[in-house]
């Protein structure tokens, strides 16, 4: 009885045909007739690129449909925010309006740098390891 055998995907056509290939190898090294078997082969391997080439000539038409989408990590961009959160354009106007109460206090007074103060001696200019005054 033939062994009658259905396969499914391309790595089972591939582990089926891989099988005869290396018996007819073998056999081929076993008989010498290595370039014999390597001939065939080739005039194999040229009529499947014919055809299809041939086949790929045939179908002109196809159809592109959008990419595929893929699903990022984080947050998406079109969601709604909760309550607890501060939106971009809110956050921006209290910025802007820190950023005036602060230069308007600066140029209102003039801040005098406070300097490090020795604390030693309490007078400023140097720090106590280097006191002068000891």
């Amino acid at each position: 009885m033939p062994d009658i055998m259905q396969m499914q995907g391309p790595k089972q056509k591939y582990g089926f045909g891989m099988g005869y290939a290396k018996k007819a190898l073998d056999y081929a090294v076993r008989a010498d007739k290595v370039e014999e078997f390597v001939t065939q082969l080739k005039v194999f391997i040229e009529e499947i690129k014919e055809d299809l080439s041939d086949q790929q000539d045939s179908v002109e038409n196809m159809v592109i449909g959008d990419p595929l989408r893929t699903q990022h990590k984080g947050r998406q961009p079109n969601r709604y925010k909760s309550g607890g959160e501060v939106t971009k354009k809110s956050q921006k106007r209290k910025l802007q309006a820190m950023q005036d109460v602060t230069n308007t206090i600066e140029q209102g007074s003039s801040v005098q740098k406070r300097s490090r103060l020795c604390q030693k001696c309490k007078q400023p200019g140097h720090y106590a390891p280097r006191c002068p005054n000891l």
